[in-house]
């Protein structure tokens, strides 16, 4: 049942992020089955459910973002962030060589499945092999199915099409495997599967991505002035570099550092995140005081449309962001190691301004694990469950 319960936990992060096979849905419908699912699984292992004043703090958080929600727009909307954050009691009941494994787990079976993708994608650069017919989604051109990879039919008149893997969007992917990586510490040496993510990162040509995963590193992994200026020296000869090739004319140049360029009106060049009347609808809001409750009802959300926080305060209101980052904050082990807390949680929240979705089980799934895993007692209890790491059934 351990083994079942780690594919479920593989199938809920992928869908949460609309991966084309089970896009068209309701996220709330699978969810509700997988936190079902996933709790028979644990009580056929006899997984303790305790009570304590960490479980009492996120069940304090959680119940007033559920009142909140439920008053502020409907019982609907209350229960479905119910069903979205209920895995977490699942999550931090499990011992910590099973919260290990099951890391171990998600992570490299996402890279074994993006391994086909990549390929597929590879050769779409260079050929146009007949799909296996199309996937059709709301709010998208239709795609090109492949499987493993569903390429966009839309043409973006781009100089290389960016990766999006089994996903509609490269940042969906992105954020996925930015936060699988920021859980594992960024510890190639130790996962070496997380090449193959960091591949995929890279053939997102995502801004966010590429943006998150260099803060994430850096936040981790430079720790003296010295490494501090050697990487400062690489990034910037690449820039430099990516400028002056070929006149500018390549990948990088265009999709990534064009894009940072300053810009009056959208802050940088590349921030694409909202429609000009999600704007309007913002500037209102924050005139006549609704952004303290979000605008549902109140205005037609269909002309709302786009991706960051925004669009998250539109919604659910000031008050809503803020009691979800007091749920977050909640989550917080007892003896947090508070460098990797503060690290991931950071992560979070700029991720949060770019793609506004912290009810999805793939910022969830490695949040929760990440900074409980690598807490305090996580991080003592490691080298003593290190044999059991390498024994046969944690893979």
């Amino acid at each position: 049942m351990w083994n079942i319960f780690k594919i479920l936990n593989l199938i809920t992060v992928l869908s949460s992020a609309y991966c084309w096979v089970t896009a068209n849905i309701p996220v709330l419908f699978i969810m509700a089955v997988m936190d079902i699912a996933m709790f028979s699984c644990l009580l056929t292992l006899k997984i303790k459910f305790g009570f304590d004043r960490y479980i009492g703090r996120i069940l304090l958080a959680l119940t007033a973002l559920l009142i909140w929600t439920v008053y502020n727009e409907n019982i609907g909307m209350g229960m479905g962030f119910l069903v979205q954050y209920i895995p977490v009691f699942y999550l931090i009941a499990l011992p910590h060589e099973y919260q290990l494994d099951l890391l171990k787990f998600v992570t490299k079976w996402l890279a074994v499945l993006l391994i086909p993708s990549l390929l597929i994608y590879w050769v779409t650069l260079f050929m146009n092999p007949a799909p296996l017919g199309t996937f059709v989604m709301e709010g998208y051109e239709p795609f090109y199915n492949y499987i493993f990879y569903i390429k966009d039919s839309f043409d973006y008149s781009l100089i290389i099409e960016r990766f999006n893997a089994f996903f509609p969007e490269p940042g969906h992917l992105s954020m996925v495997c930015v936060f699988l990586m920021m859980a594992n510490r960024f510890d190639f040496k130790k996962n070496p599967w997380m090449w193959v993510i960091l591949t995929a990162v890279v053939f997102s040509f995502s801004l966010a991505g590429y943006l998150l995963t260099l803060i994430g590193f850096i936040m981790l992994k430079i720790n003296s002035l010295t490494k501090g200026i050697v990487i400062a020296s690489l990034i910037g000869i690449f820039v430099v570099g990516s400028i002056n090739f070929a006149g500018g004319n390549n990948v990088i140049n265009t999709l990534i550092i064009e894009r940072l360029k300053f810009d009056q009106k959208k802050g940088i060049q590349g921030n694409n995140r909202f429609f000009d009347n999600t704007d309007f609808e913002f500037q209102k809001a924050l005139k006549n005081g609704n952004y303290l409750t979000g605008v549902n009802g109140k205005t037609n959300m269909k002309l709302i449309g786009g991706a960051g926080f925004k669009i998250y305060l539109l919604w659910h209101g000031l008050i809503g962001a803020i009691l979800v980052l007091a749920l977050y904050l909640s989550l917080i082990p007892t003896k947090p190691n508070w460098h990797f807390t503060f690290a991931f949680l950071l992560m979070i929240i700029l991720c949060f301004m770019q793609n506004a979705y912290p009810g999805w089980y793939a910022w969830i799934f490695p949040y929760v694990l990440g900074i409980n895993i690598n807490s305090t007692s996580g991080l003592s209890k490691q080298l003593s469950d290190q044999s059991l790491l390498n024994s046969s059934y944690l893979y």
